[in-house]
């Protein structure tokens, strides 16, 4: 569809989806959407009609970090504003100034206070679930309040533990009519074709494939490994000595522990665990790989990443160029993880969307199994509860997962790399 703004003679190309968003005139607008809907330009579009709609106010768009600012909608919103309306650019403070008098800022949200004492004739706040609550009801709320401004809230869901799923339930029950909420799954969106969102349920497990793509507000609490199960359990999980060592190490933790798999084809087969406790250290594992496996066999360590950077205490040394001087490979990004990449990491492994199991355990690898079945969420948080003691070897498999199976990126679906949210 095709939108035309009331005073500037704009054309916008919308979606359906888009449009309905767009066309509601309530003050408070939420809306839950899929990856690759198109989010971030309608944000840019509402805050592009507020600004002509209201001549000298100031608009917010927010993103989590200032880095998510400028990649996701700084470039779209300069080309999306022609040339001759603007007035004034600032590409430091991510600042549009137009003809008008109008002002269209892009801030992060990481220092919330910072955004404090402005006042605001309406804001944006896109990916909202994975903002603090006191962004909304300290600074933005009490900043609208003088202009009587508009806020419209734009996110892919973060679970039921967070402040935004509440907002998304008050809406149903709000009694001032001033509030709206959609919910669009990606393909209602229009933007990707069904084929590639296929493509992606093959690359993710069936909780966070709901939450990205099917823009559902999914329970996390309980277990962490929701998709483990006993037919993941078999003792046709073998060695192939033929084959590299693959070796999932978590550093610096009592106990130490390493997961040992080789990979053929698609299937992940852990056949062994090292689990070491009493303070052992870096070198102290890496001769006990070397023990059970010899010094001949090609070894592919995949640790923690921050063991790059971490020397391990008195020795001077990093705990992966330990590994390296005992003759391992060394697989591993730079920067760590999100943590809920591993988890999700995890979970596509053992049984992705489509329900297909690409990881068999051998039954001798106890704590690797203790811990998918007994691993559950801190209250709360979202987040696996470390004070449970069983988390290590959930550690030392996750960055196994992450380095041997490519997640699809869901900004970029079908193609390959890893998640980042």
């Amino acid at each position: 569809m095709t939108v035309k703004t009331a005073q500037s003679g704009l054309d916008i190309n919308l979606r359906w989806a888009q449009g309905q968003v767009f066309n509601d005139k309530r003050r408070f607008r939420v809306l839950v959407a899929g990856r690759r809907f198109g989010k971030s330009y309608l944000s840019c579009i509402e805050l592009l009609k507020g600004a002509i709609d209201r001549p000298g106010e100031t608009f917010f768009y927010c993103a989590p970090t200032y880095r998510m600012a400028k990649d996701i909608a700084w470039k779209a919103l300069k080309k999306l504003v022609p040339k001759v309306w603007i007035e004034s650019k600032n590409e430091t403070d991510l600042r549009l100034e137009l003809i008008n008098g109008s002002t269209i800022e892009l801030k992060g949200t990481e220092n919330a206070m910072a955004l404090r004492g402005r006042s605001l004739a309406g804001v944006v706040l896109d990916e909202a679930a994975f903002m603090d609550a006191e962004v909304w009801f300290e600074v933005i709320r009490p900043a609208l309040a003088d202009k009587q401004g508009w806020a419209l809230f734009i996110s892919t869901p973060d679970g039921t533990a967070s402040w935004f799923y509440d907002l998304w339930c008050y809406c149903k029950e709000d009694a001032t009519e001033e509030w709206k909420r959609w919910c669009y799954t990606t393909i209602e969106g229009g933007n990707v074709p069904k084929d590639e969102v296929e493509a992606a349920r093959a690359q993710l497990d069936g909780r966070t494939f709901r939450q990205e793509f099917e823009a559902s507000f999914e329970n996390l609490s309980g277990l962490v490994a929701i998709s483990f199960g006993d037919d993941n359990i078999s003792a046709e999980s073998v060695d192939i000595n033929v084959m590299p060592l693959l070796l999932g190490v978590d550093f610096n933790v009592d106990p130490m522990s390493g997961i040992c798999a080789v990979r053929s084809g698609d299937t992940l087969y852990v056949f062994d665990e090292i689990i070491m406790t009493g303070g052992a250290t870096t070198w102290d594992f890496a001769e006990e790989v070397t023990r059970r496996y010899g010094v001949d066999r090609r070894i592919v360590a995949c640790p923690d990443p921050t063991g790059g950077a971490r020397k391990t205490s008195g020795v001077g040394a990093t705990d992966h160029s330990i590994l390296r001087r005992n003759g391992f490979n060394v697989s591993s990004p730079k920067a760590p993880w999100k943590i809920r990449d591993k988890i999700t990491a995890v979970n596509t492994a053992l049984l992705d969307a489509n329900g297909d199991r690409r990881t068999i355990i051998h039954p001798r690898c106890k704590e690797l199994i203790k811990s998918l079945r007994t691993l559950t969420y801190a209250p709360n948080t979202g987040l696996p509860n470390k004070n449970l003691g069983v988390d290590h070897a959930f550690d030392a498999f996750g960055y196994l997962c992450l380095q041997q199976f490519n997640l699809a990126k869901p900004e970029t679906l079908g193609q390959t790399g890893y998640r980042i949210y």
